[in-house]
């Protein structure tokens, strides 16, 4: 698949701006962003079910939608499976999940409906309960009869939009492995809508990042997560410090003050790797600073004092906030160690200078982060 420029506006608010990307054949790309970001109604788009205003898309060599084309989501050839699953209450598993057959244009004749919708069941492991009503299925098993339903007429392309979203934890976590098993099986190309960071970095080959109807950074989650060149795509990936700071030069030596105190630019990690004096956005990994006074080994030492503000338990890890002294600025520190702090008290907080990210630039206080997207 392939999109090309596309755009949207919601009366007067643009929502799309020049989108474009590729969906390669058995590949899973994820649109990753925040809420309101533009990436479900990109979905949508390619769905058929909203009309851009501008832009083409193509699947598989056929342009369903230009400025003199808009094929109906019938015609398309895609799957879809939405958020919250849209099974049929009054129907039978197998009235659902047949329904794209009868509707579609697909390779199966009317007397093979019943041996393919089976055969997805079976793929899918529901196949005891297809002559079920819809309201006896769990929501385990309302999502695998959507994913039946979205493949059952052989579509090149499968849309999920947020599909693991109404599940609980383990259950989330077990359909997300599931899911990748399934696309390995059938071999279909996958458009993966979602907020959450450790699902698209999971299963998908290519992350692309939205904000405000844009995709401002694309690539494999590796990279994303380790080097990305936007700072929007390092402050939402989510669980860094961050405070702005501004880069200037006294006596020949290029500083970085921040609200807390001043560091060597030579010392940090800036991305790129050239950038000018002004405003700049600094990350700092919560693993990365300690709260004890001994110093550490590595590399060039930063150092200040402040009070507890929160403390607790992070899954395996323990998270504590601290209000750094004479500075409008918290920091987050998260240890496999258990320090014993009580809120109120006073705490030495300590890093590495070679572990602060440096971006150029002011970034966005309020900016939403995986953690709260």
């Amino acid at each position: 698949m392939d999109v090309a420029g596309l755009g949207k506006q919601f009366g007067d608010e643009p929502v799309l701006s020049d989108v474009s990307f590729s969906v390669r054949p058995d590949e899973i790309v994820a649109l990753l962003g925040p809420s309101g970001c533009g990436k479900t109604t990109t979905l949508r788009c390619i769905a058929g079910v909203e009309t851009p205003d501008e832009g083409t898309i193509s699947i598989d060599g056929d342009v369903v939608e230009s400025g003199d084309v808009s094929k109906p989501p019938e015609e398309r050839h895609v799957g879809m499976v939405y958020q919250n699953y849209a099974i049929w209450p009054h129907k039978t598993v197998y009235e659902n999940v047949v329904f794209p057959l009868k509707y579609t244009d697909n390779p199966f004749p009317e007397s093979d409906y019943e041996h393919r919708v089976t055969e997805l069941l079976e793929l899918v492991e529901i196949a005891h309960l297809k002559d079920e009503p819809a309201t006896n299925l769990s929501g385990g098993q309302q999502q695998r009869a959507a994913l039946a339903r979205a493949l059952v007429h052989d579509p090149d392309l499968l849309l999920l939009d947020e599909p693991l979203s109404n599940l609980d934890k383990n259950l989330r976590t077990s359909m997300r492995d599931e899911l990748q098993k399934l696309q390995h099986e059938v071999g279909v190309s996958v458009l993966y809508v979602t907020h959450d960071q450790e699902e698209a970095f999971y299963l998908a080959d290519r992350v692309l990042i939205m904000n405000d109807g844009e995709i401002v950074e694309r690539g494999d989650p590796s990279t994303l997560s380790r080097n990305p060149e936007s700072p929007f795509t390092r402050q939402f990936l989510g669980g860094w410090n961050r405070f702005d700071g501004e880069l200037t030069e006294v006596d020949g030596e290029r500083l970085i003050e921040v609200p807390f105190g001043v560091f060597p630019l030579a010392d940090v990690d800036v991305v790129p790797e050239s950038i000018p004096n002004g405003p700049v956005q600094c990350f700092l990994r919560p693993t990365d600073v300690t709260v004890t006074a001994d110093r550490t080994d590595a590399g060039a030492h930063f150092e200040a004092h402040g009070t507890v503000v929160t403390e607790g338990i992070l899954g395996e890890l323990y998270e504590t906030t601290i209000a750094i002294d004479d500075a409008d600025t918290e920091i987050v520190v998260r240890s496999e160690t258990h320090h014993d702090l009580s809120r109120g008290g006073d705490v030495p907080v300590q890093f590495d200078l070679g572990s602060v990210q440096v971006y150029s630039g002011r970034g966005q206080p309020d900016a939403p982060s995986v953690d709260d997207a």
